[in-house]
């Protein structure tokens, strides 16, 4: 299912429409009081720390990343007016809304996924965005990445793709041929297309999967696919016709995060309040694993900065592209998180994990099997079915949780994939796990949280938002056949 536009128009009407309703409760005489004040929390942190404290793990550097990401190339990027109406360039405000949330929330790559209008039009090389100091990287073939500078000295990994039907991602090139019939290929369904892009250089991944079959994945031959789509959870359609939610839910709970009257209310904390598991597609990664193909899963923020204009308490937009970074990214396990080949390889064997960093950036999370005591398979690698193969889980903790704050609850679990199913075979509340490798199947780890360390920062609204259990860590699987 591709929507480029509607999802859109209908998340921002009835956004705006609710959010009319607010001035009565943004802090006039007869708003409910406050929270009886107790020690104040620690002040909230718009930024996130580097992915190196996440940790080394044999030699790879994590890589925090975004998959699915629109610039001013997308036609309905920023506001959905993209481009100067006179000169016809993309805009310049937006675009460095755009630079500013990478460096704020030191992604180390961002993956950009335009879609064709007006992508497929555009000279190869604009489409990195490149502005002052920005590096192009050349292997000899022409660019395919741009290395962004942020003033503090962080860098940021660019690459150009695209998101239709399809989602090429870190295309070396264009795919052939003249504008016209590069947006027929780019708007194309088929493994033809499929074949052009990675022609082009791209690893190719499907968004949406949330209303996709399992016979058209199948056919289409996926490096990865889309296992959460945040717009999956916020579009009333969606939510209604494939998740089986409640229509309006998600605009309704997002709307109360625009009650500027309420100091000590976190506007950060939005996606707490409506982010669910998106099963359809969990299902058909799992339908894709049992049949015995190795696809990797990622987290789409889908960010275009063009559906909630309503300015906040902390003066930013409802879905500014910061806010929306900061919520959840893409680990990448890389040899050298500087190298774009690099984070290509570990993104395209599922050498990777999604984490929703809202909730706490995840230290020590670790996945690997270990072979008759020697031989290391990474996420992403494949082992044979034997008694001397065992998996080793560790479970993360959360970044300089203050000890001033109320304490999450994690619970991890491992899943085995087989064409009957995913079954659990092991669960652990915080404790490391390790399971034998002795039946074939793909494994994959699952760690949720009920983030009560959060209550604290939600103001007037209901604490119980904060003890409901949400993902915070879906990891790609290591094979066993």
């Amino acid at each position: 299912m591709h929507r480029s536009r509607g999802i859109f128009d209908v998340v921002r009407a009835a956004a705006l429409t609710a959010a009319a309703a607010l001035p009565a409760c943004g802090g006039g005489d007869d708003a409910p009081a406050a929270p009886d004040a107790q020690t104040p929390p620690p002040a909230w942190r718009a930024d996130l720390p580097p992915s190196s404290v996440l940790g080394d793990r044999r030699g790879l550097e994590p890589a925090r990343g975004i998959i699915h990401l629109h610039s001013p190339y997308s036609h309905d990027a920023c506001d959905g007016e993209p481009r100067d109406e006179d000169t016809g360039e993309p805009d310049e405000a937006c675009l460095a809304d755009l630079r500013a949330a990478l460096c704020a929330t030191r992604q180390d790559f961002a993956a950009l996924s335009d879609h064709d209008d007006s992508m497929a039009g555009e000279a190869f090389e604009t489409l990195f965005s490149v502005r002052g100091d920005d590096e192009l990287i050349d292997l000899g073939a022409g660019p395919i990445a741009s290395r962004m500078t942020c003033d503090d000295g962080h860098e940021v990994l660019i690459t150009v793709g695209g998101e239709n039907p399809l989602m090429p991602i870190m295309l070396d090139r264009h795919v052939d041929g003249d504008a016209p019939a590069r947006h027929d290929t780019y708007n194309a369904d088929t493994p033809e297309a499929v074949a052009a892009m990675r022609a082009a250089g791209a690893t190719i991944w499907i968004p949406h999967t949330e209303g996709r079959t399992t016979e058209e994945l199948v056919a289409l031959q996926p490096d990865g696919i889309e296992i959460y789509q945040l717009h999956a959870n916020i579009d009333p359609d969606i939510r209604e016709e494939l998740l089986g939610l409640d229509r309006s839910g998600a605009i309704t709970a997002v709307v109360q995060f625009a009650d500027t009257g309420d100091l000590q209310l976190e506007p950060d904390l939005a996606l707490l309040s409506f982010v669910e598991p998106n099963a359809p597609s969990l299902a058909r990664w799992d339908d894709l694993l049992g049949l015995g193909l190795h696809v990797a899963g990622s987290g789409g923020t889908d960010a275009h900065q063009n559906a909630l204009p309503i300015v906040l308490r902390d003066g930013e937009r409802g879905d500014s592209y910061r806010r929306m970074l900061r919520w959840f990214a893409n680990i990448a396990l890389a040899t050298d998180r500087r190298d774009p080949v690099a984070i290509e390889e570990a993104v395209r064997r599922g050498r990777s994990f999604v984490a929703f960093e809202l909730m706490g950036t995840p230290v020590g999370f670790d996945v690997h099997a270990s072979c008759d005591g020697d031989a290391i398979a990474e996420l992403g690698d494949t082992v044979a079915p034997t008694a001397g193969c065992t998996l080793h889980v560790t479970v993360p903790t959360i970044h300089e949780l203050s000890p001033m704050l109320p304490a999450p609850v994690i619970a991890a679990r491992v899943l085995r994939v087989t064409a009957s199913g995913a079954t659990e075979v092991a669960t652990s509340d915080g404790e490391a796990m390790e399971v034998a490798l002795d039946v074939a199947g793909a494994y994959r780890v699952e760690v949720e949280i009920e983030p009560r360390h959060l209550a604290p920062y939600l103001g007037r609204l209901d604490p119980a938002m904060a003890e409901r259990r949400v993902p915070w860590i879906y990891g790609n699987p290591i094979y066993v056949e």
